[in-house]
């Protein structure tokens, strides 16, 4: 295709158009030219004045979102770090909404769009080169989408395990998992703009929720929102429901997604291995614009998964666990199997948490609520015990409540003074502790480094 020609012919129409089109970088305006020139059944060598008149028409039609994103699409990486600098704004996450945008007008996949596949190298390469200590940043990147992912995916496996034991499964069988469903948009929202879809999909799965929560429907899941090829979102669910409560669920659910065949096999399916199901989930995890997400948790259970596993026992987000139980719970995470010691033991973890937003699910782990499963009483008789069993004698607590103690510690010739230090687990009268919250001591690190010069027991 003769290029620059049809580009004089387009000039000689409309000068405006013309400044509007060049600003689009070349590869997206040579596509389009192209959409035009099938869609017109017109060639750019024998009739270019009148597929540049075609041309024009178009971009006059054209949604005005998508053409005032012409110059942020077309920049290149080190273009947008520089625009960014100085005009002092963010543009990276619009500048890959308007490429989607520009890749949707077009017809592009996001492996066929040079400019997109241009811009994540140059990307990636300058993210390689920034090194602290041994270490760049592309580096970072990665292993925290890893860590990201190993949570979520324990989480998961754990709220299985967890609604196993609630008698939530299908069927209310405690030996199967949960149910798959999947949720698309009609064809219409093909032709609208990803910003639109991804606002109307949000929608759908909140609306879901709040009419659920109107019900008194109690129902947890984890899903996935993301893009078909033609990067249109649509949704992935496993969910947990009472099986008395399922169908009423289900009901709200094709309210929204109407547009879904309820009697369609693929639409609502049994989950025959929960791995495979979550692995398929999960295959795309920290891909650009793929966002997962669990339904009926706390709404700060990563936060608190977080803490936990990193030891940060001070954070404010754990400040409504006592500490025996927070240590308890730490303990049940370092488990490698779900067979260690008591079967489904990692579906103790969210009871123990109280990590359920529904204070029915919540109250499943605690000793004097009853049992609303008696098939399921013995092994919610387990793990009452397990999780519920901590130092808490009266001579404890008479200790704590009649002894004042000073504790006073020298540790790289610094003084601490600590005033009934609450111990957790490591006996009642030892008063340096490993891992403290609030105010702790100094990490132990053996008495060449940890030293108490004196202890006064006022009663």
């Amino acid at each position: 295709m003769d290029y620059d020609n049809l580009e004089q012919h387009i000039y000689e129409n409309d000068i405006a158009i013309y400044d509007i089109i060049t600003a689009l970088h070349p590869f997206y305006r040579y596509k389009l030219y192209q959409l035009v020139a099938e869609k017109s059944g017109l060639s750019t060598d024998n009739d270019a004045n009148e597929l540049a008149l075609n041309v024009v028409r178009m971009l006059s039609i054209m949604k005005k979102s998508v053409v005032d994103s012409f110059e942020l699409t077309s920049f290149s990486y080190a273009e947008l770090q520089s625009h960014q600098r100085i005009t002092g704004t963010k543009l990276a996450r619009k500048a890959d909404k308007a490429r989607i945008n520009m890749r949707r007008v077009l017809g592009l996949s996001i492996e066929d769009d040079e400019v997109q596949q241009d811009f994540n190298l140059n990307k990636r390469t300058r993210y390689e080169s920034i090194k602290i200590m041994g270490r760049s940043v592309q580096d970072s990147i990665n292993a925290k989408k890893k860590n990201n992912r190993s949570r979520d995916w324990m989480i998961s496996q754990c709220l299985n395990s967890s609604m196993q034991l609630a008698g939530m499964t299908r069927d209310n069988d405690p030996t199967m998992s949960g149910s798959f469903l999947s949720g698309t948009l009609p064809r219409k929202y093909r032709g609208l703009s990803f910003e639109q879809c991804n606002e109307e999909i949000n929608n759908r799965l909140n609306n879901i929720k709040k009419y659920a929560d109107r019900k008194g429907i109690i129902w947890t899941g984890v899903y996935v929102i993301e893009l078909h090829k033609d990067e249109t979102p649509h949704i992935h669910i496993i969910y947990y429901v009472d099986e008395s409560q399922r169908l009423e669920l289900l009901d709200i659910i094709f309210k929204f997604f109407w547009n879904e065949n309820p009697d369609n096999p693929e639409v609502d399916q049994r989950i025959p291995d929960f791995e495979g199901v979550l692995g398929y989930i999960f295959k795309d995890y920290g891909k650009p614009n793929t966002r997962h997400g669990f339904i009926g948790l706390r709404r700060d259970i990563r936060t608190i998964w977080n803490n936990l596993y990193i030891k940060n026992f001070g954070d404010k987000s754990l400040s409504y666990l006592s500490s025996n139980r927070l240590f308890h719970i730490r303990k049940m995470m370092d488990k490698k199997s779900i067979n260690d010691k008591i079967e489904g033991i990692h579906g103790y973890i969210l009871f123990s948490l109280k990590g359920f937003k529904s204070d029915y699910l919540n109250s499943i782990g605690k000793n004097d609520e009853p049992i609303k499963y008696v098939g399921l009483s013995r092994k919610i008789r387990e793990m009452r015990t397990y999780i519920n069993v901590f130092i808490d004698t009266n001579l404890a607590r008479n200790f704590y409540k009649n002894t004042r103690v000073r504790c006073y510690v020298l540790y790289f010739g610094y003084s601490y003074l600590y005033i009934n230090t609450k111990i957790v687990l490591d006996g009642f009268f030892r008063f340096e502790i490993i891992e403290s919250r609030g105010q702790p001591p100094p990490k132990w690190k053996g008495l060449d480094y940890f030293f108490i010069l004196s202890k006064n027991i006022i009663s």
